[in-house]
């Protein structure tokens, strides 16, 4: 019994016998449609190749998207315009302690003036008196001349004023599970480190009661007890802008100590017969608003030898007291119509024997 033989016919035209078979597509073809369906393939051939080009083309162009490029030129303005301010606020800061420092050398040399006027008028003076005079014009001279009794402090820790711009790849951040706030936080730029605060050393300057300064104004010692009319101590640099951190040892506590701010304007000042625009703590725990006290259970926790940095945040019209041996820290928001700019800060004692240090 003979056998049958099967012929695929052609996909194309179902009635001619399919010679070829295409391995692409698997697909039988007559000898017609076979030569039909190449010349299909180089087309698609052609075409892929014509979109190879432009694409290698379009590689070679500028691709970048103009939305985000604003955006950061945006951001580059607004940081420039920052830094310039808080540029300003320090050039005119050192201006007035210059000219402030320049004020107290012209009252020194007034009075030496007018020792030298009467001196020579009365013809009564002596070898002793010539070396007093030239040794107070020396040192008054030293001090004029010297830059050493002002600083520029870069505080890496304040929190920065300007707001960092970044870019990120979306597809990385998801294939590695990484969110944008995670990554803002744990990116450290540049710009960070170029916004440091600005800072002056801080000294001990006015006295209000039974107080005396020592170690070039860095070191007040209470001298008689004064529990109802505390000695007030203010600092002698003025603060408007910019956070600032000041550092205190007690080197001797007996009583209460306070640490805090107030006004410098003496509209505010002389309103009362007593500073109305005082913020601070009494040994932490016990706040003062606006000059009144709030009182508080807690316990005093300050002891000799302990040390606490109060921060004058300008920014964020607050300041705060940090206590390094507890760890403990504690924060008040400033009324600016109470306690206007320019702010200094205040220390308060008690008792005789008690002393505080600014350390630097």
């Amino acid at each position: 019994m003979a056998s049958t033989i099967l012929r695929r016919s052609c996909s194309k035209c179902s009635k001619g016998v399919g010679v070829a078979i295409c391995d692409g597509c698997q697909q039988s073809f007559c000898i017609k449609h076979f030569d039909e369906h190449r010349q299909e393939l180089v087309q698609q051939l052609e075409h892929v190749g014509l979109e190879h080009d432009l694409l290698r083309r379009d590689l070679n162009q500028p691709n970048i998207d103009q939305h985000l490029l604003i955006r950061i030129d945006t951001w580059e303005q607004e940081a420039i315009a920052k830094i310039q301010a808080v540029a300003k606020t320090a050039r005119n800061d050192l201006r007035q302690l210059v000219d402030r420092r320049k004020e107290e050398i012209k009252k020194s040399v007034s009075k030496i003036t007018d020792d030298l006027q009467s001196c020579r008028e009365s013809f009564d003076f002596t070898e002793l008196d010539i070396k007093k005079w030239s040794q107070q014009l020396e040192e008054l001279r030293k001090s004029f001349e010297s830059p050493s009794s002002f600083c520029i402090v870069e505080d890496d820790k304040s929190k920065s004023s300007i707001s960092i711009i970044q870019v990120y790849d979306r597809q990385y951040l998801r294939s590695n599970n990484i969110s944008i706030e995670s990554s803002r936080r744990s990116s450290v730029t540049a710009v960070q480190r170029s916004n440091s605060v600005l800072a002056f050393n801080e000294k001990f300057d006015e006295i209000d009661g039974k107080a005396k300064t020592s170690e070039e104004n860095l070191l007040v010692t209470c001298y008689s007890r004064t529990f109802l009319f505390p000695a007030i101590i203010y600092g002698i640099n003025l603060y408007s802008t910019g956070v600032h951190r000041i550092k205190f040892r007690i080197e001797n506590i007996k009583n209460s100590i306070f640490f805090g701010i107030s006004t410098s304007s003496d509209k505010i000042r002389k309103a009362d017969m007593f500073d109305t625009s005082l913020y601070g703590w009494w040994d932490i725990v016990r706040s003062v608003v606006a000059s009144e006290l709030h009182k508080s259970d807690d316990k005093k926790i300050l002891e000799t030898g302990d040390e606490v940095t109060l921060i004058v945040d300008c920014n964020d019209q607050q300041i705060q007291l940090q206590h390094h041996r507890t760890n403990r820290l504690v924060q008040l928001y400033i009324d600016g119509e109470i306690c206007p700019f320019p702010w200094r800060i205040v220390v308060k004692l008690r008792a005789e024997g008690d002393s505080v240090r600014i350390l630097h």
